[in-house]
Protein backbone atom coordinates (compact mmCIF):
# COMPACT_ATOMS: atom_id res chain seq x y z
CA UNK A 1 0.00 0.00 0.00
CA UNK A 2 2.78 2.32 0.57
CA UNK A 3 4.78 1.87 -2.43
CA UNK A 4 1.04 2.41 -4.62
CA UNK A 5 0.44 5.45 -2.31
CA UNK A 6 3.81 6.96 -3.36
CA UNK A 7 3.15 6.05 -7.31
CA UNK A 8 -0.49 7.60 -6.97
CA UNK A 9 0.58 11.21 -5.15
CA UNK A 10 1.87 12.65 -8.14
CA UNK A 11 -1.24 12.45 -10.04
CA UNK A 12 -3.62 14.45 -7.08
CA UNK A 13 -6.09 12.05 -8.29
CA UNK A 14 -8.56 10.81 -4.99
CA UNK A 15 -8.04 7.03 -4.77
CA UNK A 16 -10.20 5.34 -2.26
CA UNK A 17 -9.01 2.01 -0.70
CA UNK A 18 -11.03 -1.05 -1.07
CA UNK A 19 -10.19 -3.76 1.84
CA UNK A 20 -9.84 -6.90 -0.25
CA UNK A 21 -11.04 -10.28 0.51
CA UNK A 22 -8.98 -13.35 1.46
CA UNK A 23 -10.17 -16.37 -0.43
CA UNK A 24 -8.42 -18.05 2.49
CA UNK A 25 -10.85 -16.85 5.29
CA UNK A 26 -14.31 -17.26 3.51
CA UNK A 27 -15.85 -20.21 2.75
CA UNK A 28 -15.31 -20.21 -1.03
CA UNK A 29 -17.91 -22.89 -1.70
CA UNK A 30 -21.18 -20.53 -0.95
CA UNK A 31 -19.78 -18.18 -3.63
CA UNK A 32 -18.46 -20.14 -6.01
CA UNK A 33 -19.38 -23.18 -8.08
CA UNK A 34 -16.21 -25.60 -8.53
CA UNK A 35 -17.40 -27.96 -11.31
CA UNK A 36 -18.28 -24.89 -13.82
CA UNK A 37 -14.61 -23.88 -13.19
CA UNK A 38 -13.66 -27.21 -13.90
CA UNK A 39 -15.85 -27.48 -17.48
CA UNK A 40 -14.31 -24.13 -18.26
CA UNK A 41 -10.89 -24.16 -16.98
CA UNK A 42 -9.68 -27.48 -16.89
CA UNK A 43 -9.23 -27.70 -12.82
CA UNK A 44 -10.69 -26.04 -9.79
CA UNK A 45 -11.00 -22.68 -8.55
CA UNK A 46 -8.58 -21.59 -5.85
CA UNK A 47 -9.24 -19.99 -3.04
CA UNK A 48 -7.32 -16.66 -3.75
CA UNK A 49 -9.37 -16.80 -7.51
CA UNK A 50 -12.30 -16.72 -5.59
CA UNK A 51 -10.98 -13.84 -3.00
CA UNK A 52 -9.01 -11.68 -6.12
CA UNK A 53 -13.44 -12.19 -7.95
CA UNK A 54 -15.12 -11.01 -5.05
CA UNK A 55 -12.49 -7.90 -4.46
CA UNK A 56 -13.08 -6.73 -7.99
CA UNK A 57 -17.05 -7.15 -7.88
CA UNK A 58 -16.77 -5.23 -4.12
CA UNK A 59 -15.13 -2.62 -5.81
CA UNK A 60 -17.69 -2.09 -8.39
CA UNK A 61 -20.46 -2.36 -6.33
CA UNK A 62 -19.33 0.29 -4.22
CA UNK A 63 -18.90 1.96 -7.38
CA UNK A 64 -22.06 2.26 -8.66
CA UNK A 65 -23.37 3.11 -5.22
CA UNK A 66 -21.84 6.59 -6.27
CA UNK A 67 -22.99 8.89 -9.07
CA UNK A 68 -19.79 8.70 -10.71
CA UNK A 69 -19.78 8.13 -14.45
CA UNK A 70 -16.93 6.14 -14.76
CA UNK A 71 -14.47 4.73 -12.35
CA UNK A 72 -10.92 2.92 -12.55
CA UNK A 73 -10.24 0.03 -10.73
CA UNK A 74 -6.14 -0.70 -9.61
CA UNK A 75 -5.04 -3.94 -7.96
CA UNK A 76 -2.72 -3.55 -5.30
CA UNK A 77 0.63 -3.35 -7.63
CA UNK A 78 -0.37 -0.78 -10.16
CA UNK A 79 1.96 2.19 -10.95
CA UNK A 80 0.79 4.61 -13.16
CA UNK A 81 2.91 6.03 -15.88
CA UNK A 82 3.44 10.03 -15.78
CA UNK A 83 0.71 10.89 -18.30
CA UNK A 84 -2.03 8.98 -16.76
CA UNK A 85 -4.22 11.75 -14.83
CA UNK A 86 -4.01 14.08 -18.57
CA UNK A 87 -4.41 10.50 -20.17
CA UNK A 88 -7.78 9.41 -18.63
CA UNK A 89 -8.81 12.76 -19.33
CA UNK A 90 -8.51 12.87 -22.24
CA UNK A 91 -10.35 9.43 -22.89
CA UNK A 92 -13.27 10.62 -21.27
CA UNK A 93 -13.65 13.34 -23.20
CA UNK A 94 -12.39 12.17 -27.02
CA UNK A 95 -14.50 9.09 -26.67
CA UNK A 96 -16.35 8.35 -23.63
CA UNK A 97 -18.66 10.62 -23.44
CA UNK A 98 -19.77 10.45 -27.54
CA UNK A 99 -19.89 6.45 -27.11
CA UNK A 100 -22.05 5.29 -24.77
CA UNK A 101 -21.82 1.59 -25.53
CA UNK A 102 -18.20 1.03 -24.20
CA UNK A 103 -18.27 -1.32 -21.21
CA UNK A 104 -14.76 -0.97 -20.11
CA UNK A 105 -10.99 -0.39 -21.34
CA UNK A 106 -8.06 -2.31 -20.20
CA UNK A 107 -5.17 0.42 -19.20
CA UNK A 108 -2.48 -2.33 -18.52
CA UNK A 109 -2.49 -4.49 -21.35
CA UNK A 110 0.42 -6.05 -23.04
CA UNK A 111 -1.40 -8.23 -25.69
CA UNK A 112 -2.80 -6.31 -28.21
CA UNK A 113 -3.70 -9.76 -30.86
CA UNK A 114 -7.43 -9.68 -31.70
CA UNK A 115 -7.59 -5.61 -31.73
CA UNK A 116 -8.09 -2.45 -33.87
CA UNK A 117 -7.36 0.87 -34.14
CA UNK A 118 -9.90 3.35 -32.77
CA UNK A 119 -8.35 6.39 -31.80
CA UNK A 120 -5.23 8.46 -30.77
CA UNK A 121 -5.27 9.29 -27.39
CA UNK A 122 -2.03 11.70 -26.68
CA UNK A 123 0.74 9.50 -27.35
CA UNK A 124 -1.37 6.51 -27.43
CA UNK A 125 -3.77 4.44 -29.55
CA UNK A 126 -7.09 3.45 -27.90
CA UNK A 127 -8.00 -0.13 -29.57
CA UNK A 128 -11.25 -2.01 -30.25
CA UNK A 129 -9.98 -5.36 -28.20
CA UNK A 130 -12.38 -7.85 -29.74
CA UNK A 131 -10.88 -10.46 -27.60
CA UNK A 132 -10.72 -8.86 -23.88
CA UNK A 133 -6.79 -9.09 -23.23
CA UNK A 134 -5.44 -10.66 -19.80
CA UNK A 135 -4.21 -9.27 -16.70
CA UNK A 136 -6.80 -6.20 -14.80
CA UNK A 137 -3.94 -4.49 -13.26
CA UNK A 138 -6.13 -1.19 -13.93
CA UNK A 139 -9.41 -1.08 -15.30
CA UNK A 140 -11.27 2.03 -16.20
CA UNK A 141 -15.32 0.93 -16.05
CA UNK A 142 -18.22 2.72 -17.17
CA UNK A 143 -22.08 2.28 -15.48
CA UNK A 144 -23.65 -0.19 -17.98
CA UNK A 145 -20.13 -2.00 -18.02
CA UNK A 146 -20.26 -2.56 -14.18
CA UNK A 147 -23.85 -3.36 -14.63
CA UNK A 148 -23.50 -5.94 -17.04
CA UNK A 149 -20.14 -7.39 -14.97
CA UNK A 150 -22.12 -7.23 -11.53
CA UNK A 151 -25.71 -8.94 -13.30
CA UNK A 152 -23.45 -11.86 -14.83
CA UNK A 153 -20.81 -12.36 -11.77
CA UNK A 154 -23.51 -13.84 -9.32
CA UNK A 155 -21.19 -16.69 -8.32
CA UNK A 156 -17.44 -17.36 -9.16
CA UNK A 157 -16.93 -19.56 -11.85
CA UNK A 158 -13.47 -19.04 -13.05
CA UNK A 159 -10.89 -16.21 -12.41
CA UNK A 160 -11.25 -12.61 -12.93
CA UNK A 161 -9.28 -11.57 -16.10
CA UNK A 162 -10.62 -15.30 -17.27
CA UNK A 163 -14.20 -13.72 -16.71
CA UNK A 164 -13.66 -10.55 -18.11
CA UNK A 165 -12.30 -12.38 -21.24
CA UNK A 166 -15.55 -15.04 -21.36
CA UNK A 167 -17.84 -11.98 -21.07
CA UNK A 168 -16.32 -9.47 -23.05
CA UNK A 169 -14.93 -10.95 -25.86
CA UNK A 170 -16.28 -10.58 -29.48
CA UNK A 171 -18.76 -7.68 -28.10
CA UNK A 172 -16.63 -4.73 -29.31
CA UNK A 173 -17.76 -2.83 -26.22
CA UNK A 174 -14.34 -3.06 -24.67
CA UNK A 175 -11.18 -1.28 -25.20
CA UNK A 176 -7.68 -1.47 -24.01
CA UNK A 177 -4.50 1.54 -24.77
CA UNK A 178 -1.16 0.64 -26.21
CA UNK A 179 1.15 1.52 -24.41
CA UNK A 180 -0.49 0.59 -21.53
CA UNK A 181 -0.71 3.67 -19.09
CA UNK A 182 -0.54 1.84 -15.77
CA UNK A 183 1.94 -0.87 -15.17
CA UNK A 184 2.31 -3.93 -12.67
CA UNK A 185 5.28 -3.02 -10.18
CA UNK A 186 5.70 -6.71 -8.99
CA UNK A 187 5.56 -6.73 -5.88
CA UNK A 188 3.71 -9.18 -3.92
CA UNK A 189 0.37 -8.48 -2.53
CA UNK A 190 0.07 -8.44 1.24
CA UNK A 191 -2.69 -11.58 0.92
CA UNK A 192 -0.18 -13.67 -1.49
CA UNK A 193 2.81 -13.16 0.90
CA UNK A 194 0.73 -14.41 4.05
CA UNK A 195 -0.49 -17.13 2.33
CA UNK A 196 2.33 -18.13 0.12
CA UNK A 197 -0.31 -18.83 -2.73
CA UNK A 198 0.12 -18.44 -6.12
CA UNK A 199 -1.82 -16.79 -8.45
CA UNK A 200 -1.99 -20.18 -10.80
CA UNK A 201 -2.24 -23.29 -9.74
CA UNK A 202 -1.70 -26.83 -11.08
CA UNK A 203 -3.47 -28.54 -8.42
CA UNK A 204 -6.63 -30.83 -9.01
CA UNK A 205 -5.89 -30.51 -12.97
CA UNK A 206 -8.25 -32.34 -14.60
CA UNK A 207 -6.77 -34.98 -17.11
CA UNK A 208 -8.69 -33.15 -20.40
CA UNK A 209 -6.82 -30.02 -18.89
CA UNK A 210 -5.44 -29.36 -22.05
CA UNK A 211 -7.93 -30.30 -24.06
CA UNK A 212 -10.37 -28.03 -22.08
CA UNK A 213 -7.67 -25.11 -22.41
CA UNK A 214 -7.41 -25.50 -26.29
CA UNK A 215 -11.32 -25.48 -26.82
CA UNK A 216 -11.57 -22.34 -24.47
CA UNK A 217 -8.83 -21.02 -26.55
CA UNK A 218 -10.49 -21.41 -30.19
CA UNK A 219 -13.52 -20.15 -28.62
CA UNK A 220 -12.15 -16.97 -27.64
CA UNK A 221 -10.63 -16.63 -30.70
CA UNK A 222 -13.64 -17.24 -33.05
CA UNK A 223 -15.85 -14.28 -31.51
CA UNK A 224 -13.06 -12.46 -31.42
CA UNK A 225 -12.13 -12.65 -35.28
CA UNK A 226 -15.79 -12.70 -35.80
CA UNK A 227 -15.96 -9.30 -33.92
CA UNK A 228 -13.12 -8.01 -35.55
CA UNK A 229 -14.83 -8.87 -39.61
CA UNK A 230 -17.87 -6.84 -37.79
CA UNK A 231 -15.43 -3.95 -36.86
CA UNK A 232 -14.21 -4.03 -40.26
CA UNK A 233 -17.54 -3.80 -41.99
CA UNK A 234 -19.22 -1.03 -39.57
CA UNK A 235 -16.30 0.94 -40.35
CA UNK A 236 -15.99 0.92 -43.62
CA UNK A 237 -20.48 1.06 -43.75
CA UNK A 238 -20.09 4.41 -41.39
CA UNK A 239 -17.02 5.99 -43.85
CA UNK A 240 -19.07 5.47 -47.03
CA UNK A 241 -22.47 7.50 -44.91
CA UNK A 242 -20.41 9.80 -43.82
CA UNK A 243 -18.90 10.58 -47.63
CA UNK A 244 -22.50 10.18 -49.10
CA UNK A 245 -23.61 12.56 -46.69
CA UNK A 246 -21.28 15.38 -47.55
CA UNK A 247 -21.72 14.80 -51.25
CA UNK A 248 -25.30 15.39 -50.42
Amino acid sequence: MNEFNAAFSATNLTVERIPAIDGHFIDTNSFSNDSMCRKEMGRSIQKGEVGCFLSHKKALKKFLSTEAKYAVVFEDDAIPNNEFKNTIEEIVEKFLKNNHFTAAINLGAVDFKYSSRCLTIKNNMLRCAHRFPMLATGVLWTRSGAKTFLESASIVTMPYDNFLRFLFSGTNQVFSIQPPIIYSSGIESDIEARNHSKRRSTQNRSKFYFFVKQRRIFRDKFRAIRASIKWIFTKKLSAKIQIEDNAS
